[in-house]
């Protein structure tokens, strides 16, 4: 094998391991995350209360239509609701990226370290 094929091997299998690694870290990160905020920092995931302007009703002689107001119960509830869905998808995606990022790395790490042992 020439010393050009040995390089770009090299190359490639390094760098393929340090995306995997990445891959690893990230999701690691994210995952002290969501574990500090569930647990240590608890008023991090609260939104802060702010009033959206609903889309006005129309009734068909043009007159508006007042909308139901939503009660401060529900307006908790909704919000405790979208901070679950949203500890979901961040638990998936980091999931999701330690699926993919660890056997990458340990695949392409372990094949560094057998072309080493061969050079040797």
């Amino acid at each position: 094998m020439s010393d050009k094929t040995k390089l770009i091997r090299t190359i490639y299998v390094y760098l393929f391991s340090l995306v995997g690694l990445v891959l690893i870290i990230i999701a690691a990160v994210r995952f002290i995350d969501m574990g500090l905020k569930a647990w240590v920092f608890t008023e991090a995931d609260k939104l802060q209360y702010s009033y959206e302007i609903a889309p006005r009703m129309v009734d068909e002689q043009g007159n508006i239509v007042k909308g139901q107001e939503l009660s401060d119960e529900e307006k908790m509830a909704e919000q405790e609701s979208r901070i679950s869905q949203q500890r979901q998808r961040d638990a998936s995606n980091s999931l999701a990226m330690l699926i993919v990022g660890l056997p990458l790395y340990l695949y392409h790490w372990r094949l560094a370290g057998r072309y080493k042992r061969e050079e040797d």
